[in-house]
């Protein structure tokens, strides 16, 4: 097992790379990586992070995998990303000081962008429905941009836009490989009986044979998507207006609506439903304003969408399985409720998995101010 990162560690390890450490604090955040906020000599502000296995995924995790989608984790992907998505898409990203070597691991140093998450955005705002429908639509308008960069298979994307695995060109054959090793995962951690694993192994595999003609990368490009966008791992300024996207680890060569349900997964359902269907549409009048090809129109765009949303309850569920830590505590059977539901009628609760979050995040259902 990878040892624990703590301060000391990493300043020892910045400073035998021949930086000059002012001050330096761990953040807790980032579940792949040890995080610490950097001061370096004449005040220069920088971000430390070094690889990590998620805590959920301790024993069931391979060291430098990506726990979502099983591809090997590498800071120097990470800081490829970083400058081609800068270059390509012109939306903003961290510049990299540099990629390191230590005795406790490899290490990246980047710049500590300006702003705030956009969870602590609405908290400035006073929970405002404006400020957070704008930032909605700023997402948007980056996003078109994001998806213009495209690929010629599906996968994870490495140094120099190698895809991982090569040559898929279907997507059902590429998330047929991820949803077998959550589905193997919950076996692991026994989050079904032997029954229903034998049922949801057969829908997700039905599911996905079911979706092939529409996966098809002539039909529907593979193109770059973030993959795990929620409030609290991209920065804006105090009006929602996006400053920094810095959590990359898991990008994908894949379909749009791999981002898209995610849109709806940790950020829409911030407040009701009602405010979720404005934030939806504040972030395609974005999207189209900027010139997005990817705008969902059709059934198969919506099934897609909420498919994908089921494989991420998929994964949660046996995430949060057993995980007790005084606000989790039952994430990991809500879950699995609410993936039974979606398999049972077809239907994502994204209301639902809004307010679970809300039991950490404690914004209101309703926005406090216009």
């Amino acid at each position: 097992m990878a040892q624990s990162i703590d301060v000391e560690k990493a300043r020892k390890a910045l400073t035998e790379c021949g930086y000059t450490v002012d001050a330096i604090s761990q953040i807790n955040e980032g579940s792949n990586h040890y995080v610490f906020d950097v001061t370096l000599a004449g005040g220069k502000p920088a971000i430390c992070k070094f690889a990590r296995v998620r805590e959920t995924e301790e024993g069931l995790s391979q060291e430098n995998k990506d726990t979502l989608f099983g591809g090997t984790l590498s800071l120097g992907r990470e800081a490829y990303l970083f400058r081609m998505i800068r270059q390509q898409a012109n939306v903003p990203t961290p510049e990299v000081y540099g990629v390191h070597d230590s005795p406790y691991g490899k290490f990246i140093l980047l710049e500590r962008m300006s702003g705030i998450s956009q969870k602590e955005c609405m908290v400035q705002s006073g929970y405002s429905k404006k400020v957070f429908l704008d930032s909605m639509k700023y997402l948007g308008r980056d996003f078109a941009r994001i998806q213009n960069i495209t690929f010629p298979s599906f996968g994870n994307i490495m140094e120099d836009s190698v895809i991982e695995p090569s040559d898929m060109t279907n997507f059902s054959d590429r998330f047929l490989q991820v949803v077998d090793m959550r589905l193997l995962r919950c076996h692991q951690k026994e989050v079904f009986t032997p029954s229903e694993q034998t049922v949801v192994t057969r829908f997700f595999h039905e599911k996905l044979e079911a979706l092939r003609p529409y996966f098809d990368k002539d039909k529907m490009p593979p193109v770059l998507v973030f993959t795990d966008m929620h409030a609290e791992n991209f920065f804006t300024d105090t009006q929602g207006v996006p400053t920094g996207y810095f959590d990359l680890e898991s990008a994908q060569a894949a379909p749009a609506a791999l981002e898209f349900y995610g849109f709806r997964f940790f950020l829409y359902n911030f407040y009701d439903h009602t405010c979720f269907e404005e934030a939806e549409k504040a972030f395609f009048d974005g999207y189209q304003e900027a010139g997005g090809k990817n705008t969902p129109s059709s059934v198969s765009d919506f099934e897609a969408i909420d498919f994908l949303a089921g494989c991420r309850l998929l994964e949660l569920a046996q995430s949060y399985w057993g995980y007790i830590d005084g606000i989790r505590d039952t994430w990991g059977q809500d879950m699995k409720d609410l993936l039974f539901h979606y398999m049972d009628t077809g239907v994502i609760d994204y209301d639902a998995i809004g307010r679970i979050w809300r039991q950490r995040d404690k914004q209101p259902v309703i926005p406090a101010r216009p």
